[in-house]
């Protein structure tokens, strides 16, 4: 806070200094008074008055009030790591072996000096607001650039909460009248102060909930095409556990899965999985995040894929086939049913159910309402906290001595050459070996667990009115496919992502996106994210280039050369794009910058 403090004051406008001496005097005054306030209504306090002070300028230079000067956000790095859930960046590779998946222009300061004593009063007589002042309200500008998503969120984010910057502007309207007189304004607006404050008391108790000493507090939503963003606060009275840090500084904290979402709009409540946060820690007891749910989770008729999943079985009982058995497989299944290949797709050609019977196509609203109920808050430990059991000794010893009868090697750079029935093998007895692992330890066979993880205990309940956003939204059609109509058929640009729409039945291909510099390859914007969705970012965006690649050359071919620690050198002979020119299935160029 000092400094931004700092920043604001060598770079403020230049305006009469008595004036200025007048307002620095009157400002002095009430900011050296004794006031009973906790540390971050003090910082919260010491941010508002250097605004006044702009503000104060502004008044007397309003044709040149755009050159107040913010702060502006570090650019953030793409990297990636094991236990973050989303990255950008380099993709961890492994054995084949390994089978363990783990907004604001501020108003002009007539009624600087009442407003300035009105904010010291409200702090006064309400400390609990005071305390919170820095934190709700403002949690996307909070975090600033440290999200994978970033951007300016206040030109089209719903504050939930009360934030101190609007609780100044709302002081300083209320206040402008009595300027001249510090007295009359205290009275002519104290009803309407008091009305006001009571209105923000009242919506910060609607989306803040302590449970346990743990206090959720929701702050701001923005909805768009694509995704839905929810930012909020986590407050624990006692500081928060140790966590675990990603390669890209951020905790690596989420919403248990128990937690859970209901639309107005759906039948069914749901479960959200894989609900990490993205933000980072404020201080030893307060973490800011964004919870990102994509469009595609809110739109899941989980009611009629029940339904849909139980006729098909029925379906293929009739036909003989039991999918709980320990033979099953899709491979027999297809011969069984004379299909190339199974989809369920594809089933009505075989006289099974149609999909489109039974799950509805449902979309988002352009309002609606959404019950959170969050039950627990977790975190994964750092790794030297992590006290997850090693495979016993003796569990190794037996998995050894199977592949010794069998003559299998257990080197890692054997496994290659093994024969499929040699592998068959190996997996099998790996198997065993986890399965007795888990048998003797079985907590740890969930992802987080008292071995790995910290959890607040917790319920907590909030209603959230949404309104879609879909200002600054554009899709284009672009159909990067085959011959058979497989790939990208479309993307759609919001102003902190794009994303790709696919059509890949057989998961045969991986769609890249390079930026305009030609030569970039788009970020993801980090956790529960998928691999067709880009984080725009700082990026140049005027162009993208999108190439639709074969799934296997990709992963073991082209992408190593994009990411190899020589590329720099390599690029000056062949870049990463014209490696893709003459590699990809297809490919187009989609312009932003024009109607085309």
């Amino acid at each position: 806070m000092q400094e931004r403090d700092e920043v604001i004051m060598a770079k403020k406008l230049d305006f009469d200094k008595e004036k200025n001496n007048r307002n620095d005097n009157a400002i002095e005054e009430i900011m050296q008074a004794d006031f009973p306030l906790p540390k971050q209504a003090e910082d919260a306090k010491n941010e508002a008055f250097a605004r006044i002070r702009e503000m104060a300028a502004a008044s007397e230079n309003v044709e040149n009030a755009e050159n107040i000067v913010q702060r502006l956000p570090e650019k953030s790095t793409e990297k990636s790591t094991e236990k973050s859930t989303g990255s950008s960046g380099k993709k961890s590779t492994g054995t084949v072996k390994s089978h363990k998946k783990f907004k604001t222009v501020y108003k002009t300061a007539l009624g600087l000096t009442a407003a300035a004593a009105v904010f010291s009063a409200v702090c006064i007589t309400n400390p609990a607001f005071a305390e919170n002042i820095p934190l709700v309200g403002n949690v996307f500008k909070q975090l600033g650039n440290s999200l994978g998503f970033y951007g300016d969120y206040s030109k089209y984010a719903k504050q939930l909460t009360a934030s101190a910057e609007d609780t100044l502007s709302a002081d300083a309207d209320g206040s402008q009248e009595g300027s001249s007189n510090f007295q009359n304004a205290q009275s002519e607006d104290q009803n309407t102060t008091e009305n006001n404050n009571a209105d923000k008391t009242k919506d910060n108790e609607s989306y803040s909930k302590t449970v346990d000493g743990t206090t959720v507090t929701l702050s701001e939503v923005y909805c768009n095409e694509m995704a839905l963003y929810l930012s909020m606060t986590i407050h624990t009275e006692d500081k928060f556990p140790d966590t675990f840090i990603t390669s890209d500084g951020k905790p690596n904290i989420k919403l248990s899965e128990n937690s859970t979402v209901k639309y107005d709009y759906m039948d069914e409540k749901s479960n959200l999985f894989n609900a990490y946060l993205d933000g980072k820690m404020l201080d030893d007891n307060t973490y800011a995040g964004v919870l990102r749910i994509p469009v595609e989770d809110m739109t899941v008729d989980d009611a009629g894929w029940t339904k849909f999943y139980e006729v098909r079985n029925a379906f293929f009982k009739e036909k003989g086939i039991d999918v709980d058995s320990e033979d099953f497989s899709f491979d027999k299944l297809a011969q069984t049913l004379g299909m190339d290949e199974y989809s369920d797709e594809n089933l009505p050609q075989v006289g099974g159910p149609a999909i489109s019977d039974y799950v509805k196509d449902i979309k988002v609203p352009d309002r609606f309402a959404m019950e959170l109920d969050l039950k627990d808050i977790v975190g994964t430990l750092p790794d030297d906290q992590d006290t997850t059991p090693d495979i016993p000794q003796d569990l190794r010893d037996e998995y050894n001595q199977k592949m010794a009868e069998h003559r299998i090697s257990t080197d890692d750079a054997d496994y290659e050459s093994l024969t499929e029935e040699q592998k068959d093998l190996e997996h099998q007895f790996f198997t065993e070996m986890w399965n007795e692992y888990f048998e003797r330890y079985p907590e740890a066979i969930e992802g987080n667990n008292r071995y790995n993880s910290w959890t607040l205990k917790g319920d907590w309940k909030f209603n959230v009115d949404v309104e879609k956003n879909t200002s600054d939204t554009v899709k284009k059609d672009v159909n990067v496919v085959d011959e058979n109509g497989d790939g990208v058929l479309s993307i759609t640009k919001t102003p902190f992502e794009i994303t790709m729409k696919m059509q890949d039945p057989e998961a045969k291909y991986f769609a890249v996106m390079l930026d305009a510099n030609g030569g970039d390859i788009m970020p993801y914007g980090g956790v529960s994210n998928s691999n067709n969705t880009y984080a725009i970012q700082d990026r140049d965006i005027s162009t993208v280039y999108i190439y639709l690649c074969d799934y296997y050359e990709y992963m073991d071919e082209l992408k190593g050369y994009y990411w190899s620690d020589d590329y720099e050198e390599k690029a000056k002979t062949k870049t990463f794009k014209q490696l893709l020119d003459e590699r990809a299935v297809a490919d187009t160029e989609v312009h932003f910058d024009t109607d085309k």
